[in-house]
């Protein structure tokens, strides 16, 4: 069955030919087979029941990746015990879907002018790669700019294959330098690049939902021409997830659709 009506098909077709469309896509594009990545809820279970035998923590933290993550950031163990011991990295990579597959090729062939993604795992980036395309997601404005064999994929969240340890799981860490640079060089490259751009939203409503309130602060929403999110979750669902995300993408005088 098709996702668009013939009206929203044209608009799209008709921003890829304007070089306009810019995709988001979230973790959850990474969930479903062949990929079967863990959802940020499952990571947070895994990581809380490894860590029981030697801690007892909050029974709340064992569903909230944000909140377990603070705190190993507030007892200053985040890289050292949380990154490096607790989180099942083997269980965060996979095969790359049709999803993925279709972000690459999006960007290989020119039909996006950027995707901005919170994958940090390299799915896209391995889908490319095995089509001989040396993709590489950048991680802050200045690679996006650098990183020229195809369109940019801006990984806002951090990178499996790049500087891991510095992967943003936790509000705590948006006052390091390190992180703040790098988001506010994201942030940066978007007021640049994003203005006048159609803005196709896939997959970012998931459960890792502190990123929905730094993309929220990172966009400049009102330089976009229109903003197509295509979820199944309802209008009020997915307001109640990220409120502030939501206000700032359907506010305003941009035109705004949810499919």
């Amino acid at each position: 069955m098709p996702i668009f009506d013939p009206p929203n098909v044209t608009r799209l077709l008709g921003s890829i030919e304007a070089g306009h469309l810019v995709v988001l896509c979230g973790a959850g594009l990474s969930i479903p087979s062949p990929s079967n990545l863990m959802s940020a809820l499952r990571v947070a279970r895994a990581c809380y029941d490894k860590w029981h035998a030697t801690e007892v923590l909050p029974a709340p933290l064992r569903d909230d990746i944000d909140g377990l993550a603070g705190h190993f950031h507030a007892q200053g163990t985040l890289k050292s015990v949380f990154i490096s011991t607790l989180v099942p990295w083997d269980d965060l990579v996979g095969e790359p879907n049709e999803g993925h597959a279709a972000v690459a090729d999006f960007l290989i062939c020119g039909a996006a002018h950027a995707a901005l993604s919170a994958n940090f795992d390299g799915l896209i980036e391995q889908w490319s790669n095995r089509r001989k395309v040396a993709m590489r997601g950048a991680l802050d404005g200045a690679e996006a700019v650098q990183f020229t064999r195809t369109h940019p994929l801006l990984k806002f969240h951090g990178c499996f294959h790049r500087q891991p340890e510095e992967t943003l799981w936790t509000q705590g860490q948006l006052q390091e330098p390190l992180i703040q640079s790098r988001v506010q060089s994201c942030s940066a490259w978007m007021a640049i690049n994003l203005p006048a751009k159609d803005l196709l939203i896939v997959g970012l409503w998931t459960d890792w939902g502190y990123l929905n309130d730094v993309l929220a602060n990172a966009i400049a929403v009102q330089g976009f021409n229109s903003v197509t999110v295509v979820d199944p979750a309802t209008t009020a669902a997915l307001q109640q997830k990220a409120p502030a995300l939501w206000n700032k993408l359907s506010g305003g005088t941009v035109s705004f659709t949810h499919i």
